[in-house]
């Protein structure tokens, strides 16, 4: 079949009515033109086609645009240009494309990614297949939404420094820390290094899915606090000082906080060496655990009201670089578990770890202040 003017005329004049029923006529015209590789039409013949739908698709109506993104978005011949000019479109043009279509290039996604809209990002991290440049343009937006759809589709590419980035981003931004774990391209040492901030239940996975070695734990733990405090001298030069404390019957949960927050840390913990049993370097652990899960069941062990926890835990914050957001939510979070926690359900953990203090054993009992 030749492309002659009557017909280049007759496409014309369907894309000008603007009633229903031509509308869907020049849909489906195109559809026939374009679908499932046409036969009946030259290369040349679809070059000058396409050229006459490109120009006519910019004087549709939103409503047929739509419909031909549609119709159009799964089909291996659909020609780039006019995918690109669909992709671009509104959104509600744009994503069936952006979505489907496997005829966008790398390129071609990513010039969408810098020049259209959230929405736009959003559908481009939902693809079937994505490519690591593709995500990288995603992840360098910093939207945490995109991030947490591109994190959440097991069709992405991350490359290894994209999956270091967001570990590292994941200390301020949770969201990212579930969906990241759960990634095929996680190893072993970028779980580890995560471990110090995630939460209790994350740990979990991260100890089940790579089968860590408790040593290796608390190895990693201990030179993840290295520089927040100087322990063993700290510990010998404050318990002279805590014993005459005591006998003048002064320690208490209050001297707790106050000795935090006058940043005297090593005193904090022979204090609450003190109050609970718990050795000083297990309390410095719980104490800077990001997560902060276990500093919760400690204090709720002494019957600490909920704000002067909340208070040591933000001070506690203090120590690690963290987006003012994300411990606003990590506040919220823990004043809501802090309620969930029993007195007897705290002590009862607080009495294993006086019996072993050991961090990985310490992190699997706070478990038992949810389940009692």
């Amino acid at each position: 079949m030749g492309v002659d003017a009557p017909s280049a005329e007759a496409l014309l004049a369907l894309a000008r009515d603007r009633s229903a029923e031509r509308r869907n006529l020049l849909s489906l015209t195109l559809v026939d033109l374009f679908r499932d590789g046409n036969a009946a039409l030259t290369d040349r013949e679809r070059a000058i086609m396409t050229d006459i739908l490109r120009r006519l698709v910019g004087e549709m109506e939103v409503e047929v645009r739509r419909t031909i993104a549609h119709r159009l978005a799964d089909s291996p011949t659909l020609p780039r240009s006019l995918a690109r000019d669909l992709a671009n479109d509104e959104i509600e043009v744009a994503w069936p494309i952006l979505r489907r279509s496997r005829v966008l290039e790398d390129l071609d996604l990513i010039e969408v990614i810098h020049h259209r809209s959230l929405e736009h990002r959003l559908v481009i991290a939902q693809r079937g297949v994505i490519s690591e440049s593709v995500a990288d343009a995603l992840i360098r937006r910093d939207e945490e939404n995109v991030i947490v759809t591109l994190l959440n589709n097991p069709d992405a590419r991350l490359s290894q420094a994209a999956m270091d980035y967001l570990a590292e981003q994941s200390r301020r931004v949770d969201t990212f820390q579930e969906p990241l774990l759960h990634r095929a391209e996680l190893t072993a040492d970028l779980a580890v290094r995560m471990f110090t901030w995630v939460s209790a239940a994350l740990r979990d996975h991260i100890i089940e899915r790579f089968q860590l070695d408790p040593a290796a734990v608390d190895q990693l733990v201990e030179s993840s606090l290295a520089g927040l405090s100087a322990e063993t001298a700290g510990e010998a030069r404050d318990r002279p000082l805590i014993r005459e404390m005591d006998h003048a019957g002064m320690v208490s949960p209050a001297l707790m906080l106050r000795a935090l927050a006058a940043g005297q840390v090593q005193l904090y913990a022979g204090i609450v060496e003190k109050l609970t049993g718990i050795r000083p370097r297990l309390a410095l652990r719980l104490l800077f655990e990001a997560a902060g899960e276990g500093l919760a069941v400690q204090c709720r062990a002494l019957d600490l009201p909920k704000p002067d926890f909340l208070e040591l835990y933000t001070i506690a914050r203090k120590a690690r670089p963290a987006d003012p957001e994300q411990v606003s939510r990590d506040v919220e979070r823990l004043d809501q578990f802090y309620s969930t926690i029993t007195s007897d359900a705290a002590r009862a953990v607080v009495l294993r770890w006086r019996r072993n203090p050991d961090y990985l054993a310490a992190l699997r009992a706070i478990d038992m202040v949810t389940h009692v």
